[in-house]
């Protein structure tokens, strides 16, 4: 597999349920200087606190060595052979809350349950996120979030895109009912649109979409853009990003960004820093309008739009694809992350699952 096409990437994660057999919720201590900060925002929130996040797997790393590996060792071959998505109980909570047209969102793998996050459509809609346990529990973790796509940070922290107030915060998994901390929240002296989805590379180096989707009206930014936000908190614009961007991912060695949108999906390349070097270069082996992103250890990306998720190899190609009316994001889960979640949008909004013979990234 070439480095620069392997599939998207989450960044560290937190620590597994006890028997996970193959440890894939263990990840690295946090490191000084982690997390992209704000003007807006004072001291960067990823610098302060225990994560949580558990020993690293490897002791003594040596600075600048890039991410640390997520996967297990071996190699891996993906067989979506008699695979189909299944309804998960329970996703959305049937109290009242956003009914008629919804849209789940968000799929995060942490602490060993499934966290999502549940909204009605509209401008600045309220918004909860779930927590899905394995045994079939779903519980409301946070009534009042605000928020739309969700990530976990090299703190082992638990981000959010929110439309609530426009910023990309930071929540306390001690309390998730707490108000997020903004990690950055204006551009151009005006909140952002949105904000979608989001990734962050190991140094802290934030990217994330505003395509407008659930923002006030008028929108408070000119454009609808997608943005690198650098550890100390300076804010570029992406160029040239896909119409209304939505999903946000990037490759294991963090050198390569993709991008979806109202019109396909768009690759950049990344220097050691995270500045986009080259691109954007479009994906002919997907069109139309897309939605999340996601990957798995063989190096697949998988792509979810059209009522479906299209399954990428690392050299782009289209290798198979699931059917999951109105898709919206994936997430891999489960003691040994092989249960592929995809979240879905519509009058029955939910989350789907299947077992996979590889797996993949929490979110």
């Amino acid at each position: 597999m070439r480095p620069t096409l392997l599939a998207a990437v989450v960044l560290v994660f937190l620590a597994a349920c006890d028997d996970a057999p193959l440890d894939l919720d263990a990840g690295p201590p946090p490191s000084g200087d982690a997390g992209p900060g704000s003007a807006d925002a004072g001291d960067s929130p990823m610098d302060a606190g225990d994560s949580d996040a558990g020993d690293s797997p490897t002791d003594g790393g040596v600075a600048d060595a890039g991410p640390p590996a997520i996967c297990p060792p071996g190699t891996f071959a993906l067989d979506l052979s008699g695979v189909s998505l299944a309804p998960v109980a329970g996703v959305p909570i049937d109290d009242g809350f956003a009914d008629g047209f919804s849209i789940v969102e968000g799929p995060v793998w942490a602490r060993g349950a499934l966290y999502v996050s549940h909204f009605p459509g509209g401008e600045a809609p309220p918004s909860r996120i779930y927590r899905v346990d394995p045994s079939g529990d779903v519980t409301i973790a946070a009534p009042d979030a605000g928020v739309n796509g969700l990530a976990l940070g090299p703190d082992g922290r638990l981000y959010g895109g929110r439309h609530a107030d426009g910023s990309v915060s930071v929540f306390d998994w001690d309390d998730l009912t707490a108000t997020p901390t903004a990690v950055v929240s204006t551009y151009m002296d005006a909140r952002f649109n949105s904000p979608n989805d989001l990734a962050i590379r190991s140094d802290g180096t934030l990217y994330f979409s505003d395509p407008g989707w659930q923002s006030p009206r008028p929108e408070p930014q000119a454009a609808r853009r997608a943005y690198r936000v650098e550890p100390d908190g300076t804010i570029h614009e992406i160029p040239d990003p896909p119409d209304r961007p939505n999903g946000v991912t990037l490759t294991a060695d963090e050198r390569t960004l993709f991008i979806s949108g109202t019109d396909g999906l768009r690759r950049y390349e990344l220097d050691a820093d995270g500045a986009v070097t080259a691109g954007p270069m479009n994906v002919d082996a997907v069109s139309g309008g897309l939605d999340g992103l996601g990957l798995d250890c063989a190096g697949n990306l998988y792509v979810t739009g059209g009522d479906q998720v299209v399954v990428l190899d690392p050299s782009l190609s289209r290798v198979g694809s699931l059917s999951a009316p109105g898709a919206t994001n994936v997430a891999f889960g489960g003691a040994d992350r092989r249960t592929l979640y995809v979240t879905t949008l519509g009058s029955e909004a939910g989350l789907l699952s299947a077992t996979l013979n590889v797996p993949g990234y929490p979110y």
